[in-house]
């Protein structure tokens, strides 16, 4: 074989590979449909579809030498060609060899021809199921009376079950646990094997149609090209006729130029016009060749639900809607490792075992649900969901705490729907065991990073004993690039669009100091803010806005959180072309790359989400003039803090003084009275509970006391009942805060009201 011969050999191979992946997709689901079925006339269609996809497979992997599919194609194609003489039956255990079979022909494509496959044992198993002894009309419908409890169905002749049934299921192939359990640990690297195989191929199917627009796109192009051309002329003819003026001074040769001027600024300005369109048509007629439905990944997953669910033991239904919406072909390849680990997940630690299940009184057959619906003209959600056991909370918050992700206080002061958002975080999984399927604790933590990767959502919703379910968001296409250039510290840097949800310009007199940082109220949410040179850590050479009142904010956001970014100022919202780092500069903080202007110059483009990660641990700074400006309205105030338990007092103390009042405290009630008439104070903030004089005494006694009874007095207490809110307001307290309740920036907020 010469060198050409050896080149085209290797490129059949190539297309061989896609052919086949065409075959085995359209097997593997009639597989799974016809284990289903029980009606006889679509259990025949679909066993002359199976026929005739071995056949044609065989045949192609015979052009290209491919020896061992051959082999098998050829058993199975046998096999098919009696099962349609309907003198054969399948069970449970045949169909487990059948997909082992289709798992091994996977593994010969992945191996590109470097090594050979042993088939021997595959094959073996296949012989067996090719000379099992015939029976006659054995595929038939079935009533629910003639299926026994290992799924083998059985003819009836009356009330006899015929000696040829009872020898049938007596003698039905046994394959050993070793085989399964050796097939099952195979299945995650097997379904990788098809995953990358799909990504790195180099051929992908076009529509004809998306092809002809694409065609017409570039040759109207041509066009754009030509008047580049035509333009540099104009402009080299109108530097000759300023050349010849500048030597000679002739006005008429001005009135010549500025004509020609007129003409090419018109002339200019319709071809940008022109360009801007064709190009926008262009890049749609291109996102559009790289959209894909969801069944381009989804088609393979009832295949694996059926083989991971039969290793672990579990029957499992899996249901799929909305494969027919496309959406682009790179976020389908990012995304569907992960969906196949949700899945994993779902079948591994969600769905429970028979006899919970029994237990429950849920249906044997546990339930795995998939939807995509298109939400938008941009966006799809996907939503997957089992009928499970759902998240256990309480156990999820200790692997918190054992893993040292969080303390048990942060732990404890977390609510249901944050601490469900923990299983996306790396190294903790609600698994007991660590699985070649799950507890590992990475799959669902590159989820969430792929989803944010893609600019997408994430949420997880689950209820004990019935279930839960995943919900993520993306965009359609992976989006052309825009930005908005800002100014800081005389620097020009751009913030991708798609990470900022508003543009504000505020009075610096709106911002309020919560938890020593610059906070902001927007859309009922409170949202700290930054100084964006602050967080790049550039120098203070803050350009000094027109009015100094004003600032200009940019709400960005993640999955997770939101701050706003103070700038100097927003120049302008414009597509940007964005140039990725090489492997020198791989990572560089707080930056995600570069784009070049128009005018050519290099402007940064700022990494949001590192942006954000930086506040998180700058959260004890904050803008040095809103604080200075919140500390000169609180200075001089002072608060009198009566409790008699010294942690109770010792935290709010902390608090409060963190705030820059002035704090003073009293262990019970008696010595705060006695505290209250000697000094002057602008709040007491009083525990009720206490010895001596409890809170709603100590109120009362205010209240009564004409030089002191204007003092705004907050209860801080443990009595929630209804009769002693009551009481607290007939006593004369200006507010009421339960314990268990308790927020830091709720009494801090209700403090400055009252002040």
């Amino acid at each position: 074989m010469n060198i050409n011969d050896a080149e085209f050999f290797k490129k059949l191979r190539s297309t061989f590979k896609i052919e086949a992946h065409e075959y085995l997709r359209t097997i593997s689901l009639a597989m799974m449909d016809l284990e289903k079925t029980t009606d006889f006339e679509e259990q025949k269609k679909i066993i002359e579809t199976i026929h005739r996809e071995f056949h044609s497979l065989k045949g192609a992997a015979r052009a290209v030498s491919m020896k061992e599919i051959e082999t098998i194609c050829h058993t199975l194609e046998t096999i098919f060609s009696k099962a349609k003489k309907e003198t054969f039956r399948f069970n449970v255990e045949i169909f487990d060899i059948f997909n082992r079979a289709l798992d091994t022909i996977e593994e010969i494509l992945s191996l590109n021809g470097d090594k050979v496959k042993d088939i021997s044992e595959i094959m073996e198993q296949l012989k067996k199921i090719e000379y099992r002894e015939p029976l006659k009309n054995n595929i038939i419908k079935p009533n629910k009376a003639d299926i026994n409890s290992d799924g083998i169905h059985l003819r009836k002749h009356g009330n006899i079950v015929s000696n040829a049934m009872k020898e049938e299921k007596e003698n039905k192939i046994e394959v050993s646990e070793t085989i399964k359990e050796k097939e099952a640990m195979k299945q995650q690297n097997i379904y990788k094997m098809k995953s990358s195989e799909d990504s790195k191929s180099e051929i992908i199917r076009i529509s004809k149609d998306k092809l002809d627009a694409l065609l017409l796109q570039g040759e109207e192009m041509i066009y754009a090209k030509l008047s580049a051309i035509q333009r540099a002329k104009e402009i080299k003819g109108i530097k000759g006729l300023f050349d010849l003026w500048r030597k000679g001074k002739d006005p008429t040769i001005m009135e010549m130029l500025e004509s020609h001027m007129e003409d090419l600024l018109k002339a200019s300005e319709n071809e940008a016009k022109m360009t801007e369109t064709m190009i926008d048509t262009f890049m749609e007629d291109i996102k559009g060749i790289m959209l894909l439905p969801f069944s381009y990944i989804i088609e393979i997953f009832p295949k694996m639900v059926r083989d991971i669910s039969r290793h672990v033991g579990k029957e499992i239904e899996f249901i799929s809607k909305g494969k027919e919406i496309e959406i682009d072909r790179r976020i389908l390849e990012e995304m569907k490792d992960p969906l196949m680990h949700i899945i994993r997940n779902c079948i591994d630690h969600g769905i429970e075992k028979e006899e919970e299940r029994i237990r429950l009184k849920k249906p044997l057959k546990g339930t795995i649900n998939l939807a995509i619906t298109q939400a938008s003209s941009d966006r799809v959600v996907i939503e997957i969901s089992d009928d499970g056991a759902g998240i256990d909370v309480g156990k999820l918050k200790e692997k918190a705490i054992k893993s040292n992700l969080l303390t048990r206080e942060q732990v404890n002061r977390m609510d249901e729907e944050s601490a469900k958002m923990l299983i996306f975080q790396s190294g903790i999984s609600t698994s007991d065991i660590i699985t070649e399927l799950s507890g590992r604790g990475l799959g669902l933590a590159i989820l969430y990073e792929k989803v944010v990767q893609l600019e997408g959502a994430m949420d997880v919703r689950s209820e004990r004993g019935k279930g839960t379910t995943f919900t993520i968001t993306l965009p359609i296409t992976i989006s052309m690039n825009r930005g908005i250039l800002v100014s800081v510290a005389k620097k020009e840097f751009v913030i991708p669009t798609g990470k900022v949800e508003k543009v504000i310009r505020i009075k610096k007199d709106e911002l309020k100091i919560v938890e020593n940082r610059a906070t902001i109220l927007v859309d009922e949410c409170i949202i700290p803010i930054f100084k964006l040179q602050d967080l790049l850590e550039l120098n203070n050479e803050s350009v000094e806005a027109s009015s100094q009142n004003i600032m200009s904010i940019l709400i960005v956001k993640d999955m997770k959180n939101k701050i706003g970014l103070s700038v100097d100022e927003i120049i302008i919202e414009q597509e940007v072309l964005v140039k990725r780092f090489n492997k020198q500069l791989k990572r560089v903080r707080n930056i995600s790359g570069a784009t070049i202007l128009g005018s050519g110059q290099v402007v940064p483009i700022v990494d949001v989400q590192d942006l954000i990660k930086s506040s998180i641990k700058r959260r004890n700074s904050s803008l040095s003039f809103i604080r200075d400006m919140e500390k000169g309205n609180i200075e001089n105030k002072s608060i009198i803090v009566v409790d008699d338990s010294i942690t109770s007092r010792t935290l709010l103390k902390n608090i409060l003084e963190t705030q820059g009042y002035l704090v003073k405290t009293a262990v019970d009630g008696l010595q705060g009275w006695e505290l209250v008439k000697r000094e002057k104070f602008d709040i007491m903030v009083t525990d009720v509970e206490m010895p001596k004089m409890n809170g709603f005494e100590l109120t009362a006694k205010i209240r009564a006391d004409d030089e002191i009874s204007e003092i705004p007095i907050i209860l801080v207490t443990s009595l929630e009942s209804r009769e002693d809110k009551e009481r607290g307001i007939d006593v004369g307290a200006s507010a009421y805060i339960v314990k268990s309740d308790f927020q830091q920036s709720n009494l801090l907020e209700i403090i400055k009201r009252l002040i």
